[in-house]
């Protein structure tokens, strides 16, 4: 079938088999729709503007340089290669004004000089192939022959030709946000000259649409993505760019999968504005990507196009706008408005990092609670299973620390879970006699809802995370939100060592016995136990090694009660 694709593209005159330049993303004839949305859309005009001050200040910059400072990865040099050529090819476009042809020209030469685009990081050559595709793409009809030439020489050579022959790279299954980033820049580079290079491209284009349709599991079975939030929008931006190269040939018929992922960004992200950063991501407010935009506009879900358009609103209005070096395509798929009700104030996830999320309700100063069950085992993982965040009045009052330094010995290998941030010693969760996570638990699934009295319960069943620490563990969770209230129980079967409840916090902590008091900007939340003979007491979060982050500011408030056939460990957390 490969060779039957590169025969055909190879004999089939050029306009019945590949589109004329510029074809991927942003044709000749989108640009003056564009045009006219911006002088209709306040939201588009608001883009638009952010998109335009990027590539003036581009103008000033000089290209990305070669430059691998932790003496792996290329990869902050390809991503702003991307900020720079994606801009300033959008601002020649829209604009005429060929300052920012000649700019968008300088950088495209400099890349397609360096000596390679790094493969020994291949995610650093995905994202640069992207880069020097699009660029060459949008510039076409106004680029030189020789021009031409080059970039396309150095898509061919330094991009889809540095892919390892045998055997092949990890990242050419569908396994993490790797194959999704990968996969869908060759496609992009592919796409870019399969004109003038059919017999390479052709096989990269059947095969990454291959992988790209496997990476869909990720989604699986109901929307929730593995690495988190704010992995989402890396690893599903570039599947988004995939599928947008696919929509050219046909229309796609889109799984329920992707409304419901579209709604996982939503439940997910707590009153404060900021998601729920498990797995290995920072704090922060939420992202705006180009993938929440595609999918709102080709699903034509309200709530979806409510939440982007919302979300847009706000943080392009705030002082340090989100760096999005996609930005042109946020605006290029950005749905039109539409009124939506309301969402559902809870949600289930079951995929292979199981979550509940649930909110008292959509106001900014809403009671919101995200908890999961999942495993470390998954891509990203940390020893976070049973672990919670919690907003209130506005702002986060437990938190994920999230992710330590990638260049770590061993980050991402047998060292992993030496390091504090990613054990659950620093997560919301339980302790058993000091111990770890097992690393390599089965996933901890989150039960089904039960609603009663207007209190909704759950139980989440963490015994796989705690192997050879107990015979069973099970965390339940009730939440009344109109009483601004949280009671947990944790019941656990022989444990082998004392147990121990604890939660990361920012806030001023007043400790009396078996109540803790927190405090933020005049409202408090009030931490309770009836468990005799424990009181509460507060830890510094500061990690054992001066090499990892060191958690200024952050506390660890925690209750342990001693070892016993059967324990059950009482929290109530009322929001005052």
């Amino acid at each position: 079938m490969r060779f039957l694709s590169v025969f055909l593209i190879a004999i089939l005159p050029l306009s019945a088999a590949v589109p004329a330049h510029p074809r991927i993303f942003m044709p000749a004839n989108a640009v003056a729709p564009l045009k006219a949305r911006i002088q209709s859309d306040p939201v588009a005009k608001l883009l638009h503007g952010k998109a335009m001050e990027r590539a003036g200040r581009t103008l000033t910059e000089e290209p990305v340089r070669y430059e691998i400072p932790d003496g792996l990865r290329l990869l902050g040099s390809s991503r702003n290669a991307i900020a720079h050529i994606l801009h300033t090819a959008y601002a020649w476009r829209m604009t005429g004004d060929r300052k920012y042809l000649d700019r968008c020209v300088k950088e495209l030469d400099a890349v397609c000089a360096f000596q390679d685009w790094n493969p020994k990081h291949f995610l650093d050559v995905g994202e640069m192939s992207t880069a020097v595709a699009i660029g060459y793409d949008w510039l076409y009809p106004d680029l030189t022959a020789d021009q031409r030439k080059r970039y396309a020489e150095a898509l061919s050579i330094k991009g889809i030709a540095a892919l390892p022959a045998k055997p092949p790279g990890w990242w050419s299954r569908p396994t993490n946000n790797w194959a999704q980033v990968c996969n869908g820049g060759f496609m992009i580079a592919a796409d870019a000259i399969q004109d003038v290079k059919p017999e390479q491209a052709a096989p990269i284009l059947t095969h990454t649409r291959e992988v790209i349709k496997a990476c869909e599991s990720f989604y699986k079975p109901d929307g929730a993505y593995p690495e988190g939030p704010a992995y989402w929008h890396y690893g599903s931006t570039y599947h988004i760019l995939a599928m947008a190269v696919e929509e050219r040939e046909a229309p796609l018929k889109l799984e329920p999968l992707w409304q419901q992922t579209s709604r996982f960004l939503i439940h997910s992200t707590g009153s404060s504005g900021m998601p729920f950063n498990y797995a290995d991501a920072g704090p922060g407010q939420a992202d705006v990507s180009p993938a929440q935009t595609w999918l709102a506009t080709r699903t034509g879900d309200t709530l979806a196009i409510k939440n982007v358009r919302d979300l847009i609103n706000r943080r392009y209005t705030d002082k340090k706008p989100p760096s999005d070096r996609f930005l042109p395509l946020t605006l290029l798929w950005l749905p039109p408005a539409k009124e939506a009700a309301a969402p559902e104030t809870k949600a289930i996830y079951r995929g292979e990092q199981s979550l509940a999320f649930l909110r008292s309700d959509w106001s900014p100063g809403a009671l919101w609670l995200g908890i999961k069950g999942g495993t470390p085992a998954a891509s990203h993982g940390h020893m976070d299973s049973g672990s919670f965040v919690l907003d209130w009045a506005g702002t986060r009052w437990f938190h994920d620390l999230g992710s330590d330094d990638y260049n770590m010995p061993g980050y991402f290998g047998g060292q992993r879970f030496t390091y504090f941030r990613l054990q659950n010693l620093s997560h919301n969760t339980l302790v058993i006699g000091g111990g770890l996570q097992n690393p390599k638990a089965a996933s901890c699934p989150v039960n089904p809802f039960q609603d009663r009295d207007g209190t909704t319960t759950f139980t989440i069943d963490l015994s796989p995370a705690y192997t050879d620490q107990c015979k069973e563990a099970l965390r339940k969770i009730a939440f009344n939100g109109a009483k601004r209230e949280i009671d947990f129980t944790d019941a656990l079967k022989d444990p082998t060592g004392p147990v121990r409840w604890q939660a990361v916090t920012d806030a001023k902590v007043t400790l009396d016995g078996r109540t803790a008091t927190l405090e933020k900007s005049g409202h408090q939340l009030v931490l309770t136990t009836p468990n005799e003979g424990v009181e509460w007491k507060l830890a510094d979060a500061k990690p054992p090694t001066e090499r990892e982050k060191q958690n200024a500011g952050f506390r660890i408030l925690s209750i342990e009660t001693p070892k016993a056939t059967e324990v059950a460990l009482k929290v109530k957390i009322s929001a005052k």
